[in-house]
């Protein structure tokens, strides 16, 4: 007898089927089908071509280095609509990358190939600029990274895009080991205006079982909105204050006696704070506020 080799249409189980029948009962699942369809190959959807790592590179290098000004539309009113023009500019950019991951045998090694050399390009880049200006670049390639990269990347697909997020971060903490880059959505990152972006001062307040619209929360991000950030210096403090955060907060949280630092910091520093925005002293709360960051960061920025 004959036998024909054919594919389960249920389980893919392989099968030797006797030509002369017309239905067959497939002997790994059970299921019973007609010979025509186990014979019936199911073509493969067309694996993309492999794009070159020069080209991965461009592509990501584009990503960060068109976003002249990270902070200038990273205002509630704002963000959405610059977030998707960057999405739309970038759209080849995007694709590649995402071309890239579908094509790769092994997209890990390629993602890391490509992300690791890009962190040291970001990093030879700043080393080639006066120490001053520095921090403040590198601050600026931070917030690039987690409000416009990240967030497109998951936009275009939530799979390879967190993929490549996971090289992107592990590249970039090898070179900035003190840096704590997150990723969100831009639909999180806009609705965290009202919640993610004060760290500190909601972890505090939640502490105290405040409600997130309470006074004191609504009172700091009105000044972080119409006062610190209508400056320059106002701005690199944001971006100081948003690069260390959500570290400091993550590395309390994990403390036995969280409680009881966040009440500290509420005696010390929350509530003078609240105090001299209420009495229009605002310089002296911006200073009193740095002071907060800077030790905090000393004492819980890992």
């Amino acid at each position: 007898m004959k036998f024909l080799r054919g594919v389960c249409p249920h389980c893919n189980g392989e099968l030797q089927i006797p030509e002369n029948l017309d239905t067959i009962i497939c002997m790994y699942c059970g299921k019973e089908f007609s010979v025509r369809d186990a014979l019936t190959q199911k073509e493969e959807p067309d694996r993309p071509e492999k794009v070159a790592d020069e080209t991965v590179s461009e592509a990501l290098h584009s990503l960060l280095y068109d976003i002249e000004n990270p902070i200038q539309n990273f205002k509630k009113p704002l963000y959405m609509d610059s977030f998707q023009k960057y999405v739309s500019d970038h759209a080849k950019d995007l694709a590649i990358l995402e071309q890239a991951y579908l094509a790769s045998d092994e997209p890990e090694c390629m993602m890391e190939r490509v992300a690791e050399p890009f962190a040291a390009d970001v990093e030879n880049d700043l080393n080639s600029r006066p120490g001053r200006k520095r921090e403040g670049v590198l601050m600026d390639y931070n917030l690039s990274m987690v409000v416009y990269v990240f967030p497109a990347l998951l936009e275009t697909d939530d799979v390879s895009g967190q993929a490549w997020i996971d090289a992107l971060v592990s590249g970039w903490k090898k070179h900035f080991p003190k840096t704590d880059l997150k990723a969100a959505t831009a639909r999180e990152i806009n609705d965290g205006f009202r919640y993610k972006f004060c760290y500190i001062t909601t972890a505090v307040c939640m502490n105290r079982h405040k409600p997130d619209d309470c006074y004191e929360l609504s009172l700091l991000r009105s000044f972080r909105d119409d006062y610190l950030l209508q400056s320059a210096e106002g701005e690199k403090m944001v971006h100081e204050y948003y690069d260390v955060a959500p570290s400091i907060v993550k590395h309390i949280d994990r403390r036995e006696d969280a409680g009881a630092i966040y009440e500290g910091i509420w005696q010390q520093y929350i509530s003078p704070c609240i105090r001299l925005i209420e009495s229009d002293q605002k310089e002296a709360c911006v200073d009193l506020y740095k002071h907060m960051v800077y030790e905090l960061r000393d004492l819980y920025f890992h």
